[in-house]
């Protein structure tokens, strides 16, 4: 069984919920993802059950993969490039803390301009961030 919660971010949890994605991003009238994830889930081929589902679904997408453990201003700002550069409209992050916590950044940035380092604090966007789903491939995340 799978879930869904929305807050504003998706989170998929469950067996096969991945298979859902495609219905889900065409709901919303999204189409063409940046997906943030990292080498080590490229390489190990788990990326690639999420891409299978977008290209069944003829969704596009770009893959940033360059996250790094405890995402830095420049994971960030890449991949932010690689984002207005393919002409992205939405995130999906996949994998663990790392991968999600460069999203969001990705994400907000995108969304109020200026640099991660102006947000800062509390309160700080003045608009939501990009439209982001996240499919967690950790227990912990």
């Amino acid at each position: 069984m799978s879930y869904a919660f929305f807050m504003p971010s998706i989170s998929y949890m469950g067996e096969g919920c991945i298979k859902n994605l495609g219905n889900e991003i065409k709901s919303r009238g999204l189409r063409k993802s940046l997906i943030v994830t990292d080498k080590i889930l490229v390489n190990i081929g788990l990326v690639k059950k999420l891409t299978n589902v977008l290209d069944e679904n003829k969704i596009e997408y770009v893959i940033f993969d360059e996250t790094k453990p405890n995402p830095t201003v420049t994971n960030v700002n890449d991949g932010l490039k690689m984002l207005k550069d393919n002409g992205c409209d939405f995130v999906i992050s996949f994998g663990g803390g790392s991968p999600h916590d460069a999203a969001k950044g990705i994400a907000l940035v995108a969304a109020n301009g200026g640099d991660i380092k102006d947000y800062e604090g509390v309160d700080r966007s003045a608009h939501p961030q990009l439209p982001l789903m996240s499919i967690n491939t950790t227990a912990g995340t």
